[in-house]
């Protein structure tokens, strides 16, 4: 924004620089949002993927209890049978296997809390393992020296700083693939567990996806922010273009 902004007021002055330095900026505002992304991806959203999807089974649960208590008239009827030994009747069993899940599931949740955060952290030990040996074979890249360890000239040192941002964001894509495949653990064992059982009873609440809503208004605020700065740019060049026609008025007065 700001490069935009010089190259706009001076660029007159400037000539050709400055029509170089008003067009560059935009183009580094891409990659900055590029940096900004995935740094917000690293160090907020990931780091809070267990408590969001804890917090959320949390309240699945919750619902699943008034669910239950809304249901019991009903459960009380299923027990009803015309003929035959035994007190409950055939529809009744569901509401057994329902109240057994609503005690199990607060220890399932648990369990999977547990299971995620080591399979999270093997899953990403080993990532960090491998990942540049894999980024050296694949394009010669040493993410250790941030080199591709040919010559040094001024071509080579730019493709070393576009590779390391563009491996980066392979990086954390990878991470981020990693995280919500491990933390949704926290939702997979407990609505899934009672299958064993030979029951398919669930709650009406166990298909609803935390992250993903968090996802989709990050990505929607990531493209507000980005149309909010281009639209800033856009300001900042037409301010920059009219003190421009306005001083070339002035002179022409003169």
């Amino acid at each position: 924004t700001v490069m935009a902004g010089v190259g706009t007021t001076v660029g007159a002055e400037l000539g050709p620089l400055g029509d170089l330095i008003k067009g560059v900026g935009p183009a580094l505002g891409i990659f900055a949002t590029i940096g900004f992304s995935i740094g917000i991806l690293l160090y907020y959203v990931i780091p809070l993927m267990p408590f969001i999807y804890f917090f959320f089974a949390v309240g699945r649960w919750v619902k699943s209890i008034f669910e239950a208590m809304v249901a019991v008239p009903l459960w009380a009827l299923a027990h009803l049978r015309l003929g035959g030994e035994g007190i409950p009747g055939p529809a009744a069993g569901g509401g057994y296997f329902l109240i057994l899940e609503i005690f199990l599931r607060p220890i399932l949740t648990l369990l999977g809390l547990m299971a995620s955060i080591a399979t999270f952290m093997a899953l990403s030990a080993g990532l960090d393992t491998v990942f540049d040996l894999a980024v050296t074979n694949a394009g010669g890249y040493d993410m250790t020296t941030l080199s591709s360890g040919g010559p040094d000239t001024y071509m080579s040192s730019a493709r070393d700083g576009l590779d390391a941002l563009f491996y980066t964001v392979v990086y954390a894509i990878l991470v981020y693939m990693i995280a919500v495949s491990s933390f949704k653990l926290i939702d997979l064992i407990p609505n899934n567990v009672m299958r064993w059982s030979g029951n398919n009873v669930s709650s009406f609440n166990d298909q609803t996806d935390a992250m993903g809503q968090v996802n989709y208004n990050l990505v929607y605020k990531a493209d507000a922010m980005a149309r909010d700065i281009d639209n800033t740019n856009r300001g900042i060049t037409e301010a920059g273009d009219n003190m421009v026609d306005r001083a070339k008025t002035r002179e022409l007065f003169k």
